[in-house]
């Protein structure tokens, strides 16, 4: 009885929330508004639409997943991306807002010439497209938590739900969700961190229970260079979103993107330190979850929560997770139709923007979901690491060399530097696995 009555609350509870999102659909009529919702938004908004796609399946069930696993070296992701949009309002959302583009990419054209942009937009949309598989690994862990689900079933649920909202809102959905995910987000994590705490006897009787003798406790507790190559790649990876600089593009003001970034900054961290706890107690008095570390965290809910709150708090789970799958898809989907399709008027002549950008969100879900259906297993944050470092690689250092090193833009010795860059990231990449 208990597991019928947690389906159903899950289910109701998902698609309630999931109501909310959608119709902000109505406020978008143009391809404009649904990329960049005609440079409307307010800092608040910008740091929704930021926080709804960079806090997702990895700031949650990837960091509990990696506390299980390593401990306080989970805190990585999430104090990468506080660092990296306090670097973002300090030292770049002035110059990005001022250029009045759509892409990242066409940022760095405007510097580095037209096929630059068609080359970095390449290889950012490929950094986006392999971090919605973590996605897709998340959500798909819910799944199989709450109903047992077969991982095709799971894969084919989640690619519904990515379709159903990216293709709604544009870049005001994101915002939605993203404002929602906030306040949902941290009252769940906030409650399930205290429970924790007081259902293991308190924070030192749960350290004294971790084995290998503090080796969880430290954040370098998988290695130094491996540790610092992650952080690294985190930040500069943020840092070459375009999904997370689309919503600086979309400020009303650089004031108001600057200050985004800042209040992003400042919410995004301790979302992390939250899910350590829970990650460090399960590990503690649950040691046997094994292979199943994935679904560390909709394990808790179930253990410590009464079927109806758990089914509510995994249910806010999975919207977190979907919400940011569809805000990749809609930084991949802008690459493609502004760095791509728009560009070939044998392909957009006579044809309605906003139907042409959804249609391509659409190809982009269903290849993502295509990948995952080819069973390709991994920890959710390993897979982040990477498409961070490969979005970093194709363009942050284009940025870097504009903002700070502007007399080098011109240099030939640069430029090729800076299309060896993603090249060389895949190779050193390759070479590690």
């Amino acid at each position: 009885m208990d597991n019928y009555l947690y389906c159903a609350v899950f289910t109701f509870s998902f698609v309630l929330i999931s109501w909310f999102v959608i119709r902000t659909s109505k406020t978008v009529k143009t391809g404009r508004d649904f990329s960049v919702a005609d440079r409307s938004l307010t800092a608040a908004q910008v740091s929704w639409v930021i926080i709804g796609t960079l806090v997702g399946g990895i700031s949650t069930i990837g960091t509990v997943q990696a506390a299980y696993d390593h401990g306080v070296a989970a805190w990585i992701f999430t104090l990468g991306s506080g660092i990296s949009c306090f670097v973002l309002g300090c030292f770049f959302a002035v110059a990005l807002r001022r250029e009045q583009v759509v892409t990242v990419s066409e940022f760095l054209g405007n510097y580095f010439g037209e096929r630059f942009q068609y080359y970095s937009s390449f290889f950012n949309s490929l950094g986006m497209f392999i971090h919605i598989i973590a996605q897709y690994l998340a959500a798909m862990a819910i799944l199989q938590s709450v109903f047992g689900f077969s991982q095709v079933i799971s894969v084919l649920i989640t690619t519904g739900l990515m379709a159903l909202f990216v293709v709604s809102g544009g870049i005001a959905g994101a915002g939605t969700v993203g404002r929602i995910k906030f306040f949902m987000l941290y009252g769940i994590m906030v409650l399930s961190a205290v429970l924790a705490v007081r259902n293991g006897g308190g924070f030192e009787a749960i350290l004294a229970r971790l084995p290998q003798g503090g080796r969880f406790l430290s954040l370098f507790s998988y290695g130094v260079t491996p540790t610092l190559v992650d952080m690294g790649s985190m930040i500069v990876g943020v840092l070459s979103t375009q999904i997370y600089l689309q919503a600086i593009f979309a400020a009303k003001t650089v004031r108001q993107a600057r200050n985004g970034a800042f209040l992003s900054a400042l919410v995004i961290p301790p979302i992390g330190i939250l899910g350590i706890i829970i990650g460090l107690y399960l590990r503690a008095y649950y040691p046997d979850l094994g292979a199943d570390s994935a679904q560390a965290l909709p394990f808790f809910f179930k253990i410590a929560f009464p079927s109806g709150i758990a089914a509510l708090f995994s249910a806010g789970l999975l919207l977190v997770v979907v919400g940011t799958g569809a805000g990749l898809v809609l930084g991949v989907t802008t690459n493609l139709y502004m760095d791509g399709i728009s560009k070939m008027p044998r392909l957009s002549a006579g044809m309605d923007p906003l139907r042409l950008i959804r249609a391509c969100a659409l190809v982009v879900v269903a290849a993502s979901s295509a990948i995952v259906f080819t069973g390709l297993d991994s920890t959710i944050l390993k897979w982040s690491y990477l498409s961070m470092g490969l979005r970093g690689a194709s363009v942050f250092a284009g940025l870097f060399v504009v903002i700070f090193m502007g007399s080098l833009r011109e240099s030939k010795a640069m430029q090729t530097a800076l299309y060896l860059m993603p090249l060389l990231y895949m190779l050193g990449a390759g070479l590690q696995s």
